[in-house]
């Protein structure tokens, strides 16, 4: 009989535990419920209780002067299936002025809310207490085309005038026109100015007029140094040279027929730098006797053969022809001799025979 009861009662007790179990999991279960509805519930109540569309208008300023600037502001909050209508700067506000409109962007909001800014600057040209009206905003809640209007509410704006208080509206007369005495100091300055700028000018025209009569300006240029002195100089300075020693015989003829060509262009003014020997030769033929041409004939025929023919000339014909070269400079040089003064008794019987052939 023990051993039955015990069983019994052990078998009652595993059926308790297992109860008791079952019981918190439903009621476990009935709470997570229960909050999951509540928090449903709670959205539901925030959203019911919050409009779809909320408008706000402010100002930076209630009282300005005529012609002044006011910031107004309009601040949309509305939901994102919302379509808002923008009103535009063409809105009617009289009598204020839109002078600028500016839309800076859109602000998301929690909730899948949107918040959209309306900035104007506006203006008025009279004084007097005003009111910016309310401010109409159409929107479309739904696709269905059927759209709403819900209006901002209307500010009072002062506007006052620019005029000191108490100052009259009685338009004055004209100052008289105010006395300038004479300024003798700045009248001086600017003609002594003038009086130079004139003189300068003056000297400025004279020494172009004497440029262009004399062909110099202050003074006249020193005479070119005769062609025999030019050509002397530069045979010196090529005899002193190296140019034989180092065989560059070609370069040597080359420069001892440039400086003789040069000397006759000066001397007898014909062009003998751009000539052929030959018409250096026919142009010289009215100036010099044949002896000096056929010295001439000789320097450059042999200068012709070393540039042209690549002959080498042997030192004793070199030195001919340095030789006979510079003589010739020499005995055809042009010397300028001073007049001499005639004598007193030159000069008395200068006057007698002129007085006899006057008699």
């Amino acid at each position: 009989m023990a051993p039955l009861a015990r069983r019994f009662f052990a078998q009652g007790h595993d059926s308790g535990k297992k109860h008791k179990t079952a019981y918190q999991t439903r009621v476990k279960m009935t709470l997570f419920r229960r909050s999951i509805l509540l928090t449903i519930g709670l959205a539901c109540h925030l959203w019911a209780g919050q409009p779809l569309v909320e408008i706000r208008t402010q100002v930076d300023t209630n009282r300005i002067t005529v012609g002044g600037r006011i910031h107004y502001t309009v601040e949309v909050n509305h939901a994102d299936s919302v379509r808002i209508e923008h009103p535009g700067e063409g809105l009617a506000l009289e009598p204020f002025e839109v002078k600028d409109f500016t839309v800076p962007g859109v602000e998301k909001l929690e909730h899948n809310r949107l918040r959209k800014r309306f900035e104007y600057t506006l203006t008025v040209y009279d004084t007097g207490r005003f009111v910016i009206p309310a401010f109409p905003l159409l929107f479309y809640a739904d696709s269905s085309g059927a759209g709403e209007i819900i209006t901002g509410r209307a500010l009072p704006v002062e506007v006052v005038s620019v005029l000191p208080a108490g100052d009259s509206l009685r338009v004055r007369d004209i100052r008289a026109p105010e006395h300038i005495p004479f300024d003798w100091a700045f009248w001086g300055w600017m003609t002594v100015s003038v009086l130079l700028l004139l003189l300068a000018a003056w000297f400025i025209y004279r020494a172009w007029k004497r440029k262009q009569e004399t062909g110099y300006l202050f003074r006249p240029p020193p005479p070119p140094p005769p062609a025999h002195e030019v050509a002397l100089q530069a045979l010196a300075e090529l005899y002193r040279g190296d140019l034989l020693e180092k065989g560059r015989h070609k370069e040597f003829y080359s420069r001892l027929s440039e400086i003789l060509r040069a000397y006759l262009e000066g001397r007898y003014f014909i062009s003998a730098l751009e000539s052929t020997t030959d018409e250096i030769l026919m142009a010289l033929e009215k100036h010099l006797p044949q002896k000096d041409i056929a010295r001439i004939a000789k320097i450059l025929r042999v200068a012709d053969l070393v540039k042209f023919a690549k002959h080498v000339p042997d030192i004793v014909t070199t030195r001919n022809i340095m030789r006979d070269t510079e003589q010739f400079v020499l005995d055809t040089r042009l010397v300028f001799e001073e007049p001499q003064p005639q004598e007193a008794g030159t000069d008395e019987k200068s006057k007698t025979s002129t007085k006899e052939d006057a008699l």
